[in-house]
């Protein structure tokens, strides 16, 4: 196809869109060609898996993919599972992904998939995997310019949101294979069949929208699940797997195992040496030692979660039950789940926000995970048994929070990429880490260091997406 007819086409697709059966995406919302060219996680750069062209428009095998478009769309009830998979494809595998979490987190400390900075691990895993999946789609749809379905043939209509995009390959396969290769992965208990499984009826659903050919759907497949492979073997060497074999130190205020439980293995001992995302190193940010046990600053922190035991308020127990149902990392996954999905972003601009978000959550619990095996800081209620907490202290050091540490993080990236909610979500960020301390699981002075260590982290990473080439969340 010449450049002539690709901009002749384009603009037909433009035109096929604003009367197509459902919802568009925001034009502005999608980068177009420009979104072969965003950075990339993992990948050299969005061509290196470039797959092979698409079968030509006058191919007797075109001729059959239109064809069984055209059957799918006369079968009654084809909508549903269209419906289904609509919207930014990495929504629904995100959500997948948070149930996942959801299941295994009461399964602590038994059974360890599912702790604060392994949730947060998995998320990144598969954030990033989805992204560069599109990015490298995007060079694809750009090179080849493939016509849709709908636009190539008028018995074939275009079901839902249709972004004004090439189809070879398809986004939603990508994405859909990409996922499904991360699920397998990092649940690898589950039935792994069937996140490959969800994959197809997820891709295939494509077909039946009238959006994408079948040649799409498996170019889409097989390119998300290379992808993935790659962000596979980076996350096999970056150090989670291995086994800490050290001993909790002995000393006055020091770190030991809390009632009920008293759970003697803490949590992920060596996450400080992961490797990161984007900090150079996870301690550059560690935090000065917390006040001495016996000074007045402690005193007074300590003494603040003594009273709370009979002037705690009914509200600030609410929201130390409500921070603490899952890991903290999930809450906010969520929250921008939602914006993605009120606010109708495209594909390619939903999945990089996911991963700048969820790297950063990870980046931050390492630098957090860092300072707290660092400091081996005893929880409050080891330094008055007394102390009335809301749930159980989970089995680590006390210092900083990690709650704090992480929604800090997180608060600076919401914040770049929504910048009319920023107050919102630096709000419940300060809420977040308050809750902590509501809870009479933290000092006080855990959370301050908590936010700051948190917020530079955060902004570390919101530097690294303002180079990544794209036009949205960035000054």
């Amino acid at each position: 196809m010449t450049v002539r007819e690709s901009s002749i086409w384009l603009v037909g697709l433009l035109a096929c869109v604003a009367c197509s059966d459902g919802p568009t995406l925001p034009v502005q919302d999608e980068p177009g060609s420009a979104g072969a060219r965003w950075a990339t996680w993992v990948l050299q750069d969005g061509s290196v898996l470039r797959p092979s062209p698409p079968p030509a428009a006058s191919s007797e095998q075109a001729r059959l993919e239109i064809e069984e478009i055209v059957r799918l769309q006369s079968r009654p009830g084809w909508e549903a599972e269209v419906r289904r998979w609509e919207g930014a494809p990495s929504l629904p595998w995100t959500h997948q992904t948070l149930d996942l979490l959801e299941f295994y987190w009461p399964l602590l400390p038994d059974v360890r998939v599912a702790t604060p900075a392994r949730a947060a691990r998995i998320m990144a895993l598969l954030h990033v995997a989805q992204y560069d999946a599109l990015v490298a789609t995007w060079d694809a749809k750009y090179s080849y310019q493939r016509p849709p379905p709908f636009v190539a043939d008028s018995r074939v209509h275009a079901a839902g949101a249709v972004a004004g995009v090439p189809s070879y390959p398809s986004e939603h396969a990508a994405v859909a294979g990409a996922a499904a290769v991360i699920l397998s992965y990092a649940f690898a208990r589950e039935d792994t069949a069937e996140f490959q499984a969800d994959a197809r009826r997820a891709a295939e659903s494509r077909i039946a929208a009238g959006v994408a050919y079948r040649s799409d759907v498996e170019a889409g497949l097989a390119l998300g699940r290379a992808v993935a492979e790659r962000v596979i073997q980076r996350a096999m060497a970056d150090g989670s797997d291995a086994v800490w074999a050290g001993s909790v130190p002995q000393g006055e205020n020091l770190w030991r195992p809390t009632p009920p439980r008293r759970v003697s293995s803490p949590f992920d001992p060596l996450a400080g040496s992961w490797r990161p995302w984007v900090l150079q190193r996870v301690d550059a940010f560690r935090p000065e030692p917390p006040p001495a046990l016996g000074s007045e600053a402690f005193a007074t922190d300590l003494n603040e979660l003594r009273r709370l035991g009979t002037e705690r308020t009914a509200r600030q127990g609410d929201l130390a039950r409500f921070w603490a149902t899952d890991a903290p990392s999930t809450r906010w996954e969520l929250f921008l789940a939602e914006e993605i999905s009120r606010r109708g972003w495209s594909a390619l601009r939903a999945a990089r926000a996911q991963a700048l978000l969820s790297v950063a959550m990870y980046d931050a619990f390492l630098a957090c995970w860092d300072a707290k095996f660092h400091y081996w800081l005893a929880r409050p209620i080891t330094a008055d048994p007394r102390i009335a907490t809301v749930f159980a202290t989970p089995p680590f050091p006390s210092y900083p929070s990690g709650h704090s540490t992480i929604s800090a993080a997180a608060a600076e990236v919401m914040a770049e990429l929504l910048p009319d909610a920023a107050k919102t979500y630096h709000d419940k960020a300060y809420e977040a880490s308050l809750s902590r301390v509501w809870a009479g699981v933290h000092y006080r002075f855990d959370v301050v260091a908590g936010e700051q260590l948190g917020s530079r982290v955060g902004k570390k990473v919101v530097e690294y997406g303002r180079r990544d080439g794209s036009a949205f969340g960035g000054k």
